[in-house]
């Protein structure tokens, strides 16, 4: 959901294409200027010379917020790119409502993340000449035009045809396997379970077996989020839009889809049983969840399915004896079989600022990180972060890292990677054989990623369809009248699926139809979304 807030107007500070390229009438024509305008490699070369390109940065971190300035990757980017990054982080789960309150207050970043413009403040900051137009950029740097599929290029072209936001593009699916304790599994005599109904059996056996007696949790979810793929047992597509069942051409957000009611008093019920980690309530990120795993305090866990070498390399570090299985997608509780939620292929992406000092220069650099420079972006450097093996860049597991060269020093650096890494099944073999699983276990990985995609529930609300009634009224319809039951529902053993009934319905009087009326007015196409076609 999305924080509405009055935005402060800005001046705009576009500068023409011909501006950039040193062609206007009457103006000094600077060699840089000239040669990137036709060669963006000769730019690239002219602004080595210069003195080094200096701009801010502020990013989310899916990983630890724990990114000291000088390290030598750092170092390295900054000597071979000739810049300086000044980079502000913030935890992914925080950077949602911080984001809101910079915009607010006018003092942007010269590259600032955020959420395409189908959002309403970032929509609203764009309009308001925040952010710089980057059609002109995008023609003269071919790589990062090519970094993104075009029909993503034109879904996020404004009424004017014009583009602010450059998107960080990722897979359609990104599979959550359902890892477990497969030694423990054996020693309790439990098979490994095809169906909901049979997790849950597994689960109270777990919390009624010695383990649970431990202190051991039989199962840990980072967040409801992180649920995603146990949802599609219920035949949904978790958070999303999907068909309403007695009319397959009117749209219905989940809190109003009975499936996805069930599927949280589901988890309610774990919750309610002691079957749960109650970390659960404080969405402490993935981190905390898979430290948990590791150190043999949760029996199952989902996570995100490249999480895999990684964690089984901690797991046997610790545990030389310990297993991890992969269970295959369940089939829900009425026979509908499970597989992964397909995602719109973007998470977040950045926008340059107006104010922007020397735009010129930044496209430069961008385009370099996926040319001259991808090696460094997508590998690090050698013998630090990666190996190279017959040939093959082969990455040095984070776990065998030096702190200098670990992800939380790189991530923060990172902008974006072209659209065909990533699934790079070659790179992922790499990665699985480097950390030690061989040819059986990257077997493994993909014969469950393809049992995964056999099955994708979609979300098929197209964000880029906008309504205004859904941008303007949805938060504040959602925090009066639904928040308390779908927080609750997990949390509170005392809220029903009546009190959730309840709240849908005068959630729908206080404008809730209105807003779906709209929705369906405005999007058209109600057919299953391909976002890549």
């Amino acid at each position: 959901m999305t924080i509405h807030r009055n935005l402060k107007k800005w001046t705009s500070l576009l500068l023409s294409g011909a501006v950039l390229a040193g062609v206007a009438a009457g103006c000094a024509k600077t060699d840089q200027a000239q040669t990137s305008a036709v060669n963006p490699e000769a730019g690239q070369k002219a602004a080595n010379n210069a003195a080094p390109y200096e701009f801010t940065y502020m990013r989310p971190v899916w990983g630890p917020a724990t990114y000291v300035k000088g390290g030598p990757y750092e170092q390295q980017l900054f000597k071979e790119a000739n810049v300086k990054i000044n980079p502000q982080i913030i935890p992914v789960g925080e950077y949602n409502t911080k984001i809101n309150v910079v915009l607010a207050s006018g003092q942007i970043p010269d590259v600032i993340w955020g959420q395409p413009p189908y959002d309403s403040v970032s929509k609203q900051a764009q309009e308001q000449g925040a952010f710089l137009k980057i059609n002109t950029y995008l023609d003269k740097y071919p790589a990062v035009k090519n970094a993104v599929p075009n029909t993503i290029w034109n879904d996020l072209k404004d009424k004017n045809g014009d583009i602010y936001f450059i998107p960080n593009m990722i897979s359609p699916t990104v599979p959550f396997f359902l890892f477990y304790r497969q030694d423990w599994f054996e020693k309790l005599s439990i098979p490994e379970p095809k169906t909901i109904d049979e997790l849950l059996a597994a689960l109270n056996k777990i919390k009624n077996s010695d383990l649970g007696k431990q202190g051991v949790y039989p199962l840990g979810l980072y967040s409801w989020a992180s649920a995603k793929d146990l949802g599609t047992s219920f035949g949904i597509a978790q958070s999303g839009w999907m068909p309403d069942k007695q009319d397959a051409q009117k749209l219905l957000p989940w809190y109003a889809q009975n499936d996805q009611i069930d599927f949280l008093f589901w988890l309610q019920g774990l919750v309610k049983n002691g079957l749960m980690d109650p970390d659960f309530k404080f969405h402490n990120g993935s981190t905390q969840t898979e430290d948990k795993f590791v150190a043999g305090k949760i029996a199952v866990m989902p996570l995100n399915w490249t999480s895999y070498p990684n964690i089984l390399q901690r797991l046997t570090k610790n545990d030389p004896n310990a297993k991890i299985g992969i269970m295959s997608p369940l089939q829900g509780p009425n026979g509908i079989q499970g597989g992964t939620k397909g995602l719109i292929p973007i998470d977040r992406g950045f926008y340059v600022s107006a104010k922007i000092k020397d735009p010129e220069r930044f496209f430069q650099f961008l385009n370099w990180t996926l040319t001259d420079g991808s090696n460094l972006m997508q590998y690090g450097i050698e013998g630090k972060t990666y190996t190279v093996q017959n040939g093959a860049k082969i990455p040095i597991p984070d776990a065998q890292r030096s702190n200098d060269y670990k992800q939380f020093q790189i991530e923060p650096l990172q902008f974006i990677s072209p659209m065909d890494t990533k699934l790079d099944w070659n790179q992922i073999k790499a990665t699985a054989i480097g950390a030690g699983l061989g040819d059986a276990g990257f077997n493994l990985m993909k014969s469950k990623f393809d049992e995964y995609n056999k099955n994708i529930y979609q979300d098929y609300r197209n964000p880029f369809m906008v309504s205004g009634i859904e941008n303007s009224k949805s938060t504040q319809l959602f925090n009066d009248y639904l928040l308390g039951p779908v927080e609750g529902a997990i949390i509170s053993p005392k809220i029903t699926k009546q009190d959730w009934q309840a709240a849908i319905q005068k959630w729908y009087s206080a404008g809730g139809q209105a807003m779906v009326d709209d929705v369906n007015r405005v999007q058209t196409d109600k057919s299953k979304p391909d976002y890549l076609k």
